[in-house]
């Protein structure tokens, strides 16, 4: 009831009536807030607010009707505002939320089935790029798998959907009047895995036909002109495992994913040995390391060089463990020994009397130590070593070459009982001699060239039916030699025919003493009939 005696009491009424409006509607505001933010935390409406609002709406109208007309307007608004709060809630416990997308479709105001429907479509625009790439390592598109290829389709979408909306709060309505979310939602899948086979099938790149294996890096031949060896790098092939590329495009599919790179998922086989091996690179390195040796020799005379071109054909490897061949350096060591060695083979002789004889070969000559070369000749490779050197001989002739006796040597004609000592080309001393008795089985002195196998006097010779001293011993074939033969008086003539020595070549003791004085361990002896 309002006072009307008084206009100041009136006016002080209208500003206490305005006073509550304004508190009334600041009051709700501040409840609507409240509840909002209870709201968010997760705590619902009780229903007895619910009730509340409907009772206080009716008092609002009765205030109304009794005259009370500003309290009832303002209580009748409080609760209109509540009521359509709540209303659009209850709507919002079956609808998504304004704003709200799955999977980037908007599914505003939507049913679990409606946008159960959504997800099925969604499902069939699926599709997979499987991408590879080609021998030289550039990324290509292999081929597009489809659920409508394949049969795909999401599992239980329904139930997706209505798990998704009940996890929705639909008091939070009011602010997604200006919000935005967005819902990724991967579905189990299913699809026809015989279906997935035969569209892999008929991809190219996964045809064994298409496919080029990988190949390992590798060790090159020598090169001549390079005179080296180099690694040849693998190749990276476009060979496929079938099986693994199958489990890695379902394990995309069953993921949802929309590109999968065989690549990067390791479907390529791969070479086994790379340009990288330590294996390989070591062995190259020993390889380059042997080919580089030069070993140049003086080979009685002759120059024979061992370089990359001859070594490289005793190298034996599999690309990790080098080897050098023994016996094909062995070989090469016979080879060469049998072309320059003298040791052992006839040779041409002209006598003092300007005839040429061919004579066989004792023990004189250059003679290779095959086993002892063939260990100098593996370790000079081994090293890498650039040298010049003679190969290691067991028995040197006089000179080089073929005509190894030189111009200081004793010729011994036995046809005529006759001796001749040279020196640098000239006679220095001659004297007749009696030799092996040649009417007696075993006791002719033999021919050939020789080399002294030492000297040394005062020396005793024993046989089988003699012991005797001499002066001066010279031995070059065995036990034939030459001495002092201070028991004969006479030398020279016939006397050899039947009346000779056990072999040997019996010389005055005044000779012998001359020519030990001249002669040394190797010194040529040559003995020869006509």
């Amino acid at each position: 009831m309002y006072y009307t005696t008084s206009g100041s009491y009136k006016k002080t009424k209208m500003i206490i009536d305005y006073t509550n409006i304004v508190l009334t509607v600041a009051a709700t505001v501040i409840f609507i807030i409240v509840l909002f933010l209870r709201s968010r935390s997760g705590i619902l409406f009780p229903i007895e607010f619910l009730l509340g609002t409907i009772v206080n709406a009716l008092t609002s109208v009765k205030h109304f009707i009794n005259g009370n007309k500003v309290s009832g307007l303002i209580a009748a608004v409080v609760a209109v505002i509540l009521l359509a709060y709540g209303g659009v809630a209850i709507y919002y416990q079956s609808h998504f939320l304004n704003h709200t997308y799955i999977n980037n479709s908007d599914c505003s105001n939507m049913t679990a089935t409606e946008v159960a429907a959504i997800m099925d479509q969604q499902s069939q625009q699926y599709s997979l790029q499987i991408l590879g790439r080609d021998e030289n390592g550039v990324q290509e598109e292999i081929g597009t798998i489809t659920a409508s290829e394949i049969g795909m389709y999401w599992v239980d979408t329904l139930n997706a959907a209505q798990e998704l909306l009940n996890r929705q709060n639909e008091f939070l309505w009011i602010e997604m009047l200006w919000s935005t979310q967005n819902h990724d939602v991967v579905q189990g899948v299913s699809y026809d895995a015989d279906k997935l086979q035969e569209q892999l099938a008929q991809m190219p790149a996964l045809q064994n036909k298409n496919m080029i294996a990988p190949e390992d890096a590798y060790i090159s031949e020598y090169s001549e002109k390079n005179k080296n060896y180099e690694i040849i790098p693998e190749t990276m092939g476009i060979e496929l495992n079938n099986n693994l590329v199958e489990e890695v495009v379902s394990t995309a599919i069953m993921q949802g994913d929309t590109t999968v790179d065989l690549e990067e998922q390791g479907c390529y086989e791969t070479a086994k040995i790379t340009a990288e091996d330590a294996a390989l690179v070591k062995a190259c390195d020993t390889m380059n390391k042997w080919v580089s040796a030069q070993i140049t020799y003086d080979w009685n005379g002759n120059k024979v060089v061992v370089d990359g071109d001859t070594i490289h054909e005793w190298i034996q490897t599999d690309n990790k463990d080098p080897q050098l061949d023994e016996e094909a350096i062995e070989e090469f060591v016979a080879e060469q020994a049998k072309e320059y060695d003298t040791y052992g083979k006839k040779r041409k002789f002209t006598t003092v009397q300007g005839i040429e004889l061919t004579l066989p070969s004792g023990a004189y000559g250059w003679k290779t130590d095959r086993e002892e070369e063939v260990k100098e000749l593996t370790a000079s490779i081994e090293k890498g070593e650039n040298i010049d050197k003679e190969p290691v001989y067991s028995s040197k002739g006089a000179q080089k070459g073929s005509d190894d006796i030189g111009n200081s040597y004793v010729e011994i004609d036995l046809t005529n009982q006759h001796l001749y000592l040279f020196q640098n080309g000239s006679i220095v001393l001659e004297t007749d001699f009696v030799s092996g008795n040649m009417s007696k089985a075993g006791c002719m002195t033999p021919p050939g060239v020789f080399g002294l196998t030492y000297k040394t006097k005062n020396a005793v010779l024993r046989g089988a039916d003699y012991e005797t001293p001499v002066n001066y011993w010279m031995p070059f074939n065995g036990n034939v030699g030459m001495h002092d033969a201070t028991w004969r008086g006479s030398f020279g003539g016939t006397i050899y025919l039947t009346s000779g020595s056990h072999g040997c070549v019996n010389l005055p003791l005044n000779m012998a003493a001359a020519i030990y004085e001249y002669v040394s361990t190797g010194f040529p002896v040559v003995c020869y009939y006509y």
